[in-house]
């Protein structure tokens, strides 16, 4: 008898946990691109602390900590490339995106051992597209 309660009492504790939500409105799915101007502060110094700051930090030839990232970055030669790392207004010319695009046109992709995700690849893009500010 006591297998029976439990077994009916499990459906509704269920139910009754699942169906108690507080509705907050619309909520940007995640990955989703940010709506408006990319902000190098909000949306692309998040990408480099979580993915690209441990392999480059103040002790390698390319500081992408926050703070120090954008004037390393932002028409700046690349260290062993011809190139400019990030060429405002224009991602295809800068290193820095053909680094991160999984093209392989500047050797390994990176980060080395992961890959950015398309909206990550995408901020980056935008990011440089739109001038490259420093906002």
């Amino acid at each position: 008898m006591k297998r029976f309660i439990v077994l009916m009492i499990i459906p509704f504790v269920l139910m009754s946990l699942t169906s108690c939500y507080k509705d907050v409105g619309p909520v940007e799915p995640e990955g989703s691109m940010p709506e408006g101007e990319i902000s190098f502060s909000q949306h692309v110094q998040p990408i480099f602390n979580s993915y690209c700051v441990s392999c480059h930090p103040s002790s390698g030839n390319l500081d992408l900590r926050d703070g120090y990232s954008y004037n390393n970055l932002v028409n700046k030669p690349a260290s062993g490339y011809n190139g400019i790392l990030v060429v405002p207004g224009d991602a295809e010319s800068s290193i820095l995106y053909k680094k991160i695009d999984g093209s392989g046109a500047y050797g390994s992709n990176m980060p080395l051992g992961n890959s950015l995700s398309s909206t990550q690849i995408a901020i980056i893009r935008d990011w440089i597209n739109e001038g490259a500010q420093n906002n």
